[in-house]
């Protein structure tokens, strides 16, 4: 049973809101998001409503404050599940828009995209299998974004401003 819990306050406290499902907008519900619990699933926070802003991908487990799960700030403003993290698992970075360029395929996780590839940067790719973090920075720190299944012609259709890409992570379910 896929199911989040989040808490306005740090070490679970405060008012609390149970989550069973994409949410667009959770400011109704609390003001604010220091803890939360994730009880089942995999699920992706936004910093704004309707899926915009920062990312953060989480697992099941307790976060018992935002730095937990990489966040920013106490920003929470709408999470969807994360429905494909099963594998196989197969990915592939191009170094140009629109697929052209040199390109790589990925089946792994790459804790510094440059042990694979000389470039950082990721201009377009294709999910071909599986869900994906990309991390800005090596060793899956920095601003994260989720890739699921389809072709991402631009890095600017998975979210980011810049092509930069330090680390991969595959998403694995449970």
């Amino acid at each position: 049973m896929e199911k989040i819990v989040f808490y306005e306050d740090r070490d679970f406290q405060g008012k609390s809101y149970d989550c069973k499902g994409d949410s667009v907008d959770l400011q109704s519900f609390i003001r604010r998001c220091n803890s939360l619990k994730v009880e089942g699933g995999w699920w992706v926070l936004y910093e704004r409503n309707n899926y915009m802003g920062y990312q953060y991908v989480i697992g099941p487990g307790q976060y018992n404050d935002y730095r937990r799960w990489m966040g920013f700030n106490d920003c929470v403003r709408s999470c969807r599940i994360i429905k494909n993290a099963k594998g196989p698992f197969k990915l592939k970075l191009f170094d140009r828009p629109n697929f052209d360029g040199q390109s790589l395929e990925l089946t792994e996780n790459a804790k510094t995209i440059q042990e694979k590839w000389v470039r950082c940067e990721v201009q377009s790719c294709k999910v071909l299998e599986g869900s994906w973090i990309f991390f800005e920075h090596p060793n899956f720190c920095g601003r994260q974004y989720l890739l699921e299944k389809g072709d991402y012609r631009h890095h600017s259709e998975w979210g980011a401003l810049k092509s930069t890409v330090g680390s991969i992570r595959i998403i694995m379910g449970l």
